[in-house]
């Protein structure tokens, strides 16, 4: 969040000779960002962006507390200036009864205050709540404002004659009870919500966040309690949420307001009172305070410090910077080759500062990022080993293909005779269910592609039906009832084999695979041979890609062409990296060229492909174009390592190009070289 400083405010607090401009710089050097100052007459505003954990900071007396540790390390000369506060004096007892719950409020300061005079607040009081974005209203309220956001306490005023009781009662909230805060609004409690009770069932208070209309401070009033509480920071949370107030007291009590603070913020108040408002004493001061919270000490290595860090920093300087932040310091230097330091942090701090890690970035900060050196990172770029587990290896294969266009699908396990038959594997090789529940559930699958032409089959008004599925094919086990189970994913393009290819091969980039779609005749028997070719990765054939057998898809009453890729999960597994092999970028143009040759019936597309590739090392990478008949377009993308190459440098590439498809497949060029 951001709060806005008065300079002029802020001095009251800090003794120092740093102009604004150099307040401003070293502050935002070393934690609290001073996104900008606002000219004010004759001073000037700094708008300060706090972070949520640092509730310590939103007030004037916070801020001035970080410029004091933070201008020595920049040769400005500064200090907080102390608080002269005057102790209450008075023994006459309090004649409020306070019953609290300690779980539910963990400190109550309360006093009364006699024969106040409501009138304007003084001009200055108004001028700096004015410039921090508090509307100042009469002398009673701006006062508690005022001392809110000069150290970061909320606090509260009741009229005291308006407490018929003269009970407060600390409970939770229950559902549907209302009560009316001070600006008029009506609120229906959702239960749990901290609540002052007057001791007849009657809300009072809502504390914390905002005080009710029916003990509210008015122009007639005379006698006022002064109250400070420290109510648990989520509850706080919920019920400022809950019903949707946001106060300033609220976004400050939900952080965790240090309790120790009460006692200075109720004292600096009192002052205020007597000052401007004419109050006079009428009570003791009353201070429950009954379990103080333990603040844990921080044992810090320096070794550990330094590792963090990058440097060393002295012992000497370690606890100057952790001194000058409030925290008690006691260093072990028995041994110089293991000095440790014990940490206790300030109250205010006690949220904040729990970890080793903490203390280091603390010490970090007042030293300055900008005074640590700037260091090449050394050594080994660390590169993932292990291999993708299971199931993100699964959910990244999905998220791609659902990318990419294609409908995930669920089918089941158990097949008909039919689908079956159509996996072209016999019968005999299938799992049969001893008792199936009906002729649909028959046969384990062997393969999921009958189930997906069953799908497509089944959606005749899709034209463009692109499924995929990752799911378990089974495979009779010698010697044991069991089955083998494999999880294999497919997806199904109603399209030729180029468009499946198209697909696959951004899947296999994606997860950093090396491989090569090559020729085979050990397909699966569901493809048609002289259209599909196997996936290999690390001489091993992780997959198979083509199209569906003609004849399949007639019986079925299907489209001309279906292909389909079919991947095993287990040895994709094996290959698929988290990071890429890296690759230097290249220094010198490609060259690019299309040559279209006519071809023999039957030639296999890949093993021209592999040919063109044997040609010559500056044979970068070729891509199959269009396909038309037996003409095949094939592009080329030739690169020197070492230099730009020229026409003249291609032209022999290219005749050899030409003279081996000829040998080899007894290819035809269209056109001239």
């Amino acid at each position: 969040m951001n709060i806005l400083i008065p300079h002029e405010w802020l001095k009251t607090h800090l003794d120092t000779r740093a102009t604004p401009e150099e307040l401003k710089d070293a502050l935002s050097l070393c934690g609290l960002s001073v996104e900008k100052t606002i000219p004010a007459g004759k001073d000037v505003v700094f708008d300060i962006e706090v972070t949520t954990n640092r509730v310590d900071c939103m007030s004037v007396r916070g801020i001035a507390r970080e410029a004091a540790a933070i201008l020595p390390e920049f040769g400005s000369s500064a200090r907080l200036k102390p608080m002269a506060l005057t102790p209450v004096a008075s023994r006459k007892p309090l004649d409020i009864k306070i019953v609290n719950d300690q779980k539910l409020c963990h400190r109550i300061l309360a006093i009364k205050l006699t024969c106040v005079r409501i009138t304007k607040s003084p001009a200055w009081l108004a001028d700096r709540l004015t410039k921090v974005g508090q509307r100042p209203l009469n002398n009673i309220i701006d006062i508690t404002n005022y001392v809110m956001w000069e150290l970061g306490h909320p606090i509260h005023v009741f009229d005291y004659d308006r407490l018929a009781a003269k009970t407060i009662l600390v409970r939770e909230g229950r559902t549907d009870e209302r009560l009316v805060t001070l600006d008029g609004k009506e609120h229906v409690l959702r239960g749990g919500e901290v609540v002052f009770d007057d001791g007849t069932g009657t809300l009072i208070d809502l504390p914390g966040i905002m005080g009710t209309e029916n003990t509210v401070v008015t122009e007639t009033t005379k006698n006022i309690l002064l109250w400070i509480e420290s109510i648990d920071k989520k509850k706080i949370r919920h019920a400022s949420m809950g019903l949707a107030i946001r106060s300033q007291a609220a976004i400050l009590n939900e952080k965790g307001v240090d309790p120790e603070l009460g006692k200075d913020a109720i004292l600096r108040a009192i002052e205020l009172y007597r000052d401007h408002c004419q109050a006079t004493i009428g009570s003791s001061l009353v201070d429950q305070y009954p379990n103080k919270p333990r603040i844990h000490t921080i044992r810090l290595p320096q070794e550990r410090l330094t590792a963090y860090m990058g440097l060393v920093v002295e012992p000497t300087k370690v606890e100057r910077i952790l001194t000058s932040l409030g925290c008690t310091v006691e260093t072990d230097k028995k041994d110089k080759q293991n000095i440790s330091y014990q940490i206790t942090p300030p109250s205010w701090r006690a949220l904040d500062l729990t970890i080793p890690e903490d203390a280091i970035e603390e010490i970090a900060r007042i030293y300055g990022y900008h005074n640590l050196p700037s260091v090449l990172m050394g050594g080994e770029i660390p590169v993932a080993t292990r291999p993708f587990d299971t199931f993100r290896l699964e959910r990244l294969v999905k998220q791609s293909c659902a990318d990419w266009g294609l409908i995930e699908v669920y089918t089941h396990s158990l097949v008909s005779e039919t689908l079956a038959i159509l996996s072209s594997e016999p019968l005999e090789k299938h799992l049969k269910v001893s008792n199936p529940l009906s002729e649909d559930q028959v046969y384990l699958r062997r393969s999921l592609i009958p189930s997906h032409l069953e799908v497509i089959k089944s959606n005749p008004t899709f034209e463009q039906m692109n499924i995929f599925e990752c799911a378990n094919v089974y495979r009779k086990t010698e010697g044991t009832k069991l089955p083998k189970e494999k999880t294999q994913l497919l997806f199904t393009i109603v399209g030729s084999y180029p468009e499946a290819k198209a697909i696959l091969e951004p899947l296999l980039e994606r997860l950093h695979v090396e491989y090569q779609i090559l020729p085979t005749d050990g397909v699966a028997r569901t493809l048609e041979p002289l259209r599909s070719a196997a996936i290999i990765s690390n001489q091993e054939v992780i997959g198979e890609i083509g199209e569906v057998k003609p004849e399949i898809l007639g019986g079925l009453g299907l489209a001309p062409r279906v292909s389909a890729v079919i991947i095993d999960m287990d040895k994709l597994q094996k290959v698929a990296r988290y990071y890429p092999t890296y690759q230097p970028l290249p220094k010198h143009p490609p060259v690019k060229e299309e040559m279209t040759f006519i071809l023999p019936t039957k030639t296999y597309l890949g093993e021209v492909i592999e040919e063109i590739y044997d040609t010559s090392r500056y044979v970068e990478k070729v891509e199959l174009g269009e396909v038309f008949g037996q003409n095949a377009t094939f592009r080329v993308i030739y690169r020197h390592p070492d230099k730009s190459l020229s026409d003249e440098e291609v032209a022999p590439l290219r005749r050899k190009i030409k003279q081996n498809l000829e040998h080899h497949f007894n290819a035809k060029l269209v056109g001239n070289l």
